[in-house]
């Protein structure tokens, strides 16, 4: 691991918060399609959702600044547990359950995020950046392997026990948190939207990218598999195993100072992730080859986004408020992506064409990190040259 111990604890924190979460809530569209709402009813369900989270982001923000960072992040990792009850219940023919769950996610989310967010910027190292985010990477692919498996099977045979499991699992992943030493940080003055601009835009196309073309390959892959749970699961978990060693590598090129070499492989890389799952979707045999190369190809996305975006994090005048932004930003791309998709599936458009559009998003993206790496140095505190170069 690293010589960084808190890096060490937030990286086994993420991965018995993933574990938990592959059990139940990566399920969550699933769960609310066998719940009884059409595609285009768990999008707007999905909308819904991010937008209560901008709605409620103030009193998440006040809640951090009042209580401090660390006891917020306390409170966030309840709420992130308190969700997968929530799911068990679920049933469209009872729509104030529904609502229950989209509020209990989204009350979750704004507060976890931004905090876990902002305490991964400040306790890590910018010289180590890449590498600390493709470990954390690997160690929540080893949960994605073995979770969305059991989970599947729980949830074919006894649903109960998978949003259990989720919740003691979840509930646990707040040990190995509490030996964090969270950085003082200041919340001082707010100093306009011009220091955290970079994170807003980047994480707005990442949200568009997630809500919109990861969450219709999640429908393609468990209506390919007559929305079985058991095959659904264990398909997520080959293709995750598949994508592990990829991050790991792109987060050692991004230190090693050829931060734009990586931003070009990883605009190929998703470029050919978007076409393989667009041209192979038609069977299940097709759905199955898609997500276990495109998933391999998938593992450079996470290093060349989020390495940007906590070092900008790090380097600007406050982390909090970097991240309160930034996570703005993402539900603002998510409800776009959202409102697009289902308006497009009301209408009868099929959804493997609908993946497309991610790619002028992605465009978009790697331009920002271009940008984002180009202006590094300049960035960095005291003047210190970052391990980025521009090759």
């Amino acid at each position: 691991m690293f010589r960084n111990p808190d890096v060490n604890r937030l990286a086994v924190h993420a991965g018995l918060r993933q574990l938990a979460w592959g059990l139940a809530g990566i399920f969550f569209f699933a769960v609310l399609l066998r719940a009884g709402l059409s595609p285009a009813g768990a999008f707007l369900a999905l909308a819904a959702m991010l937008g209560l989270r901008l709605v409620t982001r103030p009193a998440a923000f006040a809640l951090i600044r009042g209580a401090g960072l660390r006891n917020a992040m306390l409170v966030g990792c309840v709420l992130f547990a308190g969700q997968f009850p929530v799911l068990a219940l679920v049933d469209a023919g009872r729509p104030w359950t529904i609502a229950a769950y989209v509020l209990a996610v989204a009350v979750a989310d704004v507060v976890y995020w931004t905090c876990y967010h902002a305490v991964f910027a400040a306790a890590g190292d910018v010289g180590e950046r890449g590498a600390q985010i493709g470990v954390r990477t690997v160690v929540m692919v080893l949960a994605d392997t073995v979770a969305p498996v059991v989970g599947g099977l729980l949830l074919t045979w006894h649903g109960w026990a998978a949003f259990a499991a989720a919740t003691v699992v979840a509930l646990i992943a707040i040990v190995p948190f509490r030996g964090v030493s969270v950085p003082d940080v200041a919340i001082g003055e707010d100093p306009g939207p011009a220091p955290f601009r970079d994170g807003v835009r980047l994480f707005a196309t990442d949200g568009f990218v997630m809500c919109g073309f990861a969450v219709t390959w999640g429908l393609i892959m468990f209506e390919a598999f007559d929305r079985r749970f058991d095959a659904f699961g264990g398909l997520l978990g080959a293709a995750a195993l598949a994508g592990a060693v990829g991050g790991l590598v792109l987060g050692r090129l991004i230190d090693a100072g050829h931060a734009a070499r990586a931003v070009w492989l990883n605009l190929a890389a998703m470029t050919a992730v978007v076409l393989l799952r667009v041209v192979l979707a038609g069977s299940p045999t097709g759905v199955v080859v898609a997500a276990l190369a495109s998933t391999a190809l998938f593992g450079l996305y996470v290093p060349t986004l989020m390495t940007a975006v906590y070092n900008a994090a790090k380097t600007s005048p406050c982390t909090v408020r970097f991240h309160y932004r930034a996570e703005a930003g993402w539900d603002l791309g998510g409800i776009a992506a959202c409102l697009v998709t289902a308006a497009a599936l009301a209408a009868g458009v099929p959804a493997r064409p609908l993946m497309l559009l991610a790619l002028p998003a992605l465009v978009v993206q790697a331009i920002l990190l271009l940008r984002r790496y180009a202006v590094s140095k300049t960035d960095a505190p005291n003047g210190a040259a970052l391990a980025v170069r521009t090759d």
